[in-house]
């Protein structure tokens, strides 16, 4: 019977998913990149080097491992030319890369649209776009007047629909003073990805089936965390898309109860790109301290990293919305040198103690309640097993659990393969 593992963030992403695919790809025959763009990466550490995957599935180091992008998804495909290349360039193989016919193009004007939207807002208004135009195009995904993957295998029909869709898309360039899109650049666009990539576009799902059927085990990579939900996350400062355990059942073609697991992974503190309210927030020298040792600066944009101490609320929030089976700690090492450490266990709301995460604006009004922890003051990073851990560092990690409500399968203490901690 197969086995099928669902990673998802379980904060506001960046949470070391990426780190995580990568040791779990390496005894998967199948992952599958079920949402999102090119507008978050996930890092990924191994003997081939250092990677910001963007919409690479992390299994690609895995030369035994079919990696799909999935339906879901929203492609870029000069995006992916220039990881393929810095990929290749380490010596690895990609040809078992593939693109699923459903996947929708992101096109020049859905960037052009992505930043002149951003830019008409007011500076607390901005959500914290990456500018990758991945808004836009889930946008005419949703209107139905989007080009997809597999319309590259028939041109014809690609340029039918660009000249359908092109007199609104040039209303709305006019409408922020940007020059109009030219359907015949567009083309010429569509005939050099379509002679690059086409054998790479297939119907993922009679390969997934078979895989689901004959046993192989399946890995399904999230994009961002629960909190960049555009249902559940803090709207509007969301993703356009579902990267929630929901969401990989949709963009994967699975059903949700094909999926064996559904791992949550969360780092031991909190961190945050972009607009919205981020309650743990930490604006000292505590949280510049978080910043420098955990190197939190985005993978696809660069920007620093907004970081704060672990928020229990928020995360046990995001175990429920996910129904998680296991917990995935990472950068348990960041902590080594703190000697408090803190957990958010409830808010101050107007005087009112929350002990759930409300909606975005009572979000926006709160202020945390924490607790103190003592730290271990001792390097974790040689830790390969429970026992290795100091007792302060275990006990945190049991309170993490606890408050969470879901049992920790792994722990990281280190961006290398090796430095992990499976949990019996």
């Amino acid at each position: 019977m197969s086995k099928v593992v669902s990673i998802v963030g379980a904060q506001w992403g960046d949470e070391g998913k990426g780190r995580m695919i990568d040791y779990l790809a390496q005894s998967s025959q199948v992952v599958i990149r079920f949402q999102g763009g090119d507008n978050a990466g996930h890092t990924v550490i191994n003997d081939k080097g250092k990677f910001a995957l963007h919409i690479i599935p992390s299994g690609i180091f895995n030369p035994d491992t079919m990696n799909i992008v999935g339906a879901g998804t929203v492609v870029n495909f000069d995006t992916m030319a220039e990881e393929l290349a810095s990929i290749t360039k380490a010596g690895v193989e990609v040809d078992n890369l593939f693109i699923d016919v459903r996947a929708h193009l992101i096109m020049p004007y859905h960037r052009q649209l992505d930043g002149a939207q951003e830019r008409s807002k007011s500076e607390k208004a901005q959500i914290g776009t990456t500018g990758r135009g991945i808004g836009p195009c889930y946008s005419d995904k949703a209107t139905r007047s989007g080009l997809r993957a597999g319309d590259l295998h028939d041109l014809e029909r690609a340029r039918t629909r660009l000249e359908m869709l092109l007199p609104q898309k040039n209303r709305e360039l006019a409408f922020y003073g940007l020059p109009e899109a030219d359907i015949e650049e567009l083309m010429t666009l569509l005939e050099r990805w379509a002679a690059t990539y086409r054998d790479k576009i297939i119907d993922t799902l009679p390969v997934v089936r078979d895989a689901y059927e004959t046993g192989q085990k399946i890995l399904l990579e999230g994009q961002l965390g629960v909190m960049r939900d555009l249902d559940w996350g803090i709207y509007p400062y969301t993703t356009s898309s579902s990267p929630t355990s929901g969401g990989a059942a949709v963009g994967s073609g699975l059903g949700p109860r094909r999926i064996d697991e559904i791992i949550g992974v969360t780092k031991v503190y909190s961190t945050s790109v972009g607009g919205g309210p981020f309650m743990t927030e930490l604006l000292d020298d505590v949280g510049e301290k978080l910043r420098s040792i955990g190197k939190e600066f985005g993978a696809t944009t660069g920007r620093p990293r907004r970081c704060g101490w672990f928020d229990a609320v928020a995360t046990e929030f995001s175990c429920w919305i996910n129904d998680f089976t296991a917990l995935a700690l990472t950068k348990l090492d960041v902590l080594d040198t703190f000697e408090t450490i803190k957990i958010c266990t409830g808010y101050m709301i107007g005087g009112e103690y929350y002990n759930h995460l409300p909606e975005t604006a009572l979000q926006e009004l709160a202020k945390p309640v924490y607790e103190e922890h003592k730290g271990w003051m001792s390097d974790t990073t040689g830790a390969r097993s429970w026992d290795d851990l100091p007792k302060e560092a275990q006990a945190y990690c049991r309170r993490i659990e606890e408050l969470v409500g879901c049992p920790i399968k792994y722990i990281s203490v280190g961006p290398e393969r090796d430095q992990i901690i499976i949990m019996d």
